[in-house]
């Protein structure tokens, strides 16, 4: 049973590791034999952007405030999504749940209030 498991891992390990090298090492393989062009021109070297033609240089600094609100975003929605699955699997034990759930929306309300207070969410 359990080299079978290992031997099913081992597989999909192998094709994981394969399947990016394999286009990698075709491309070297063509470019040693001189059959893939080599065509360095300042069109093919510029920054595309969705059809877009590039404003500035691609070094671009963000604002760091951009990912903190996505990750903020993306912290509460999944921990607010969690509350569902949860919510139907233990529809049985009804007031032990429901002070659980309570303590869980509370969390959640504390770290809510914490990024206000910090003015996480305030565009400046």
């Amino acid at each position: 049973m359990i080299p079978e498991v290992f031997g099913r891992v081992g597989i999909l390990f192998t094709l994981a590791i394969a399947f990016p090298m394999l286009p990698i090492m075709v491309s070297f393989l063509l470019y040693r034999l001189k059959i893939r062009p080599e065509n360095h021109n300042p069109i093919k070297l510029a920054t595309y952007e969705c059809g877009v033609e590039a404003e500035g240089s691609s070094w671009g600094q963000f604002n760091a405030r951009y990912y903190l609100f996505a990750l903020g975003f993306v912290i509460f929605d999944v921990e607010v999504i969690f509350l569902y699955p949860w919510a139907v699997e233990h529809q049985e034990l009804a007031l032990t749940v429901l002070w659980k759930a309570v303590l869980f929306i509370g969390i959640l309300v504390l770290g809510l209030v914490y990024a206000w207070r910090k003015r996480a969410l305030e565009w400046r």
